[in-house]
This record gives structure tokens, C-alpha cells and sequence, in this order.
């Protein structure tokens, strides 16, 4: 048992995310980029019939000047189809790893609308997470560090927990003038993961 509590003092486990962890344990991974899985109003869900979905469709026309991009999620809603819908993926991007951060590359028109990442963390609950307003115009990198807004341990011991990204929700704004339309385009999302346990004997090694 003594020998246990000094390890535990001497190679201490970060299982959460930590301020004065490496950057560089980090690893950079694709969550979708739009190339070749297709999307359409199948992927909507949202209370309101099938007259008032938006548009929505894979696009080689707008792309993120970013990255090497030749597909991208073109989303379209209009004053008359003014409402809040979901964007679920066919199936959920999921990982066992600890996450740290999303990057988004995302376009918009000013339009006013808001937009959310649905995840399902160890709890099993669905979140929404706020990326951003849309209170601009143009393509924009957005960064939302989840570490310290999600559960990510394992409740359950020798059960590792995923944590799931199931997609997007969309807020419409409360009115929009008439006739005038919403568009905003997503394109390339990256993660920084690490493995969930790692040793750090020392401030140049890492144990995993």
C-alpha cells in the first residue's frame, strides 16, 4: 500500500485536463470534413413539417480558404422557414480519448442565428455547447475548448466512456425581416485528443 501512495506522489495521473499540461501531447484530429459523406434534410431534425426545413446540402462552391478544401455543409433558412432545427450526423464521431478543444471553420451572412455542437459526454446526457452567433460575415475559425464543460471520466470502473459528437443545433434568431435569408456554411472540424491516463515523471517524459 505504501509503495502504491508513492508512486501516486511521485508519477501523479491527469485523467482531466490540466493548465500546465504539454500542448504538445496533444494530437490534431479530422471530425468531418463534408467530402464524402452526404447531407440533406434527412439529417434535420426539428418540430415543424417538412415545408418549413431549410436547405441544406453539400457545396463545392464556398469553401474555407484554410484548408485544402473541396466540400463543404451549405445551410440555408429563409424569413418564412424561420425556425430552430437540428443537424445530426448519420452516425455520431466518437472517441474514448480525452478531449480537449474543436476548431471550426464556418461561414456566415450577419444573419443572426446561433450555433451549438450536440455532444453526449460520460453522464449519457446530450449537451449543447455554444460555438458561436452569427453576428458576422465571411469565413471565421472558431475554437471551443469542451474540457472544463463535459464530463469526460469513466463512471463506471474498467469501462472506458466515449464522448460522442451527434451534431449541431440551430437557434433562430427571434424575428427576421422579411423576405431576407439566413445562410451559414461549416466546413473542415478538428480535435486535440490525448489519451485519457498518462504519467508524467518528469517535465521531458511522458508515460502513457
Amino acid at each position: 500500500m505504501l509503495t502504491v501512495l508513492l508512486l501516486a506522489v511521485a508519477f501523479p495521473v491527469f485523467s482531466q485536463n490540466s493548465a500546465t499540461e504539454n500542448p504538445r501531447i496533444y494530437n490534431e484530429i479530422l471530425v468531418q470534413d463534408f467530402e464524402t459523406e452526404e447531407f440533406g434534410p434527412e439529417n434535420i431534425k426539428s418540430k415543424l413539417g417538412q415545408e418549413f426545413l431549410p436547405e441544406i446540402r453539400i457545396s463545392s462552391v464556398l469553401r474555407t480558404p484554410e484548408r485544402n478544401s473541396t466540400k463543404s455543409l451549405f445551410v440555408e433558412v429563409t424569413a418564412e422557414k424561420n425556425q430552430s432545427f437540428e443537424i445530426r450526423f448519420q452516425k455520431p464521431w466518437k472517441t474514448t480519448d480525452f478531449v480537449k478543444d474543436f476548431r471550426f471553420h464556418i461561414y456566415a451572412n450577419e444573419g443572426g442565428g446561433s450555433l451549438f455542437l450536440l455532444v453526449r459526454d460520460s453522464t449519457l446526457d446530450i449537451k449543447k455547447l455554444l460555438i458561436t452567433h452569427f453576428l458576422f460575415s465571411g469565413w471565421k475559425v472558431i475554437d471551443l475548448d469542451v474540457s472544463r464543460k463535459v464530463r469526460q471520466d469513466d463512471l463506471v470502473a474498467y469501462v472506458r466512456s466515449e464522448f460522442q459528437v451527434l451534431g449541431f443545433l440551430y437557434e433562430a434568431p427571434f424575428e427576421r425581416k422579411r423576405g431576407s435569408r439566413e445562410i451559414f456554411v461549416l466546413d473542415d472540424i478538428l480535435v486535440n485528443v490525448r489519451p485519457k491516463y498518462l504519467l508524467f515523471p518528469t517535465e521531458k517524459t511522458l508515460v502513457k
